[in-house]
Formats: C-alpha cells, structure tokens, sequence
C-alpha cells in the first residue's frame, strides 16, 4: 500500500515543486527521504539550508511517517536531537496528508513556533522573553553544524 503512495508522492513533488524545499527518495531505501528546508525569511534561520530525514512506516499511509532534523536545532518545538513536535505529526495526522505538506508545515513551524508546547523550554521561554538572545542561540547553534545555504 504504502509503495503505491510514496511512488505518487514523488510524481506530485517533480510535478510542483515546493519553493525553498527538497525531497529525495534515499537511493538505497525507497522508505526514507531526505529533505532540506532553507531558513524562512524574515526568521534566525534565514541564510541557513536546515536537513530533514523522513522515514516512512510500513502502515503509511495510516500513520505518520517519522520526521527528525538531522542536525541540532534551536527551535521552541524541536528537541536539541532533533525531534519535531508537531500536532500532524502525532495526534492530528490524517491519510490524506502527504510528504510535502508534512515539509511545508515544518517550514511553518520555524516561522511561527508554539512555546506553549515546547520541547525545548529554555528556547520557548527566550522566544517569549527574550528575541533577542533566541535569535543569537539559533544562529550560533546553525553555524556551529555550518549550515551555511
């Protein structure tokens, strides 16, 4: 079933390509893509070419595939091992969402966190307190994995 589903996923992404976003099937494992996501404008993250690993399971589309940053992220919603809280992700997943909507809300994520759901407290609490340093940790953190675009 899931074959099926990811074979017409990629079609659709050759087809429409998502603006400022990548996703390719890994050569050796037709269930694991790996994306990219350049830093929203107007974010810390600007100027910064963020990399996404997506695992599909066997029971796709039925439940949500598994999504993490490949590298430390300093986000609100992003655990520093890279795992992504995000409600389409867990609770609000629905078959009818797909690969490129999972990556264009992501890319929404970094834009507009929710600190009142926070994986990372202490970046929660400087988003709401203090932009200023959330902004000098995020860039500081994206330098240091060098994830220059």
């Amino acid at each position: 079933m899931w074959v099926n589903r990811i074979r017409k996923e990629i079609k659709d992404i050759q087809k429409e390509p998502l603006d400022g976003i990548t996703l390719e099937v890994d050569e050796k494992d037709m269930k694991v893509f790996n994306g990219t996501i350049d830093g929203p404008i107007g974010t810390p993250y600007a100027g910064f070419l963020l990399l996404v690993k997506i695992t599909i399971p066997e029971t796709y589309p039925l439940e949500p595939p598994k999504v993490i940053f490949k590298h430390p992220l300093y986000h609100p919603n992003i655990s520093l091992s890279g795992e992504i809280c995000l409600d389409i992700l867990k609770t609000q997943w629905a078959p009818t969402l797909c690969l490129s909507k999972i990556m264009l809300s992501i890319s929404s994520l970094l834009n507009d966190p929710n600190p009142s759901s926070p994986l990372n407290s202490t970046a929660a609490n400087y988003w709401l307190n203090d932009k200023t340093k959330y902004n000098k940790e995020v860039i500081d953190l994206c330098n240091k994995y060098n994830l220059h675009m």
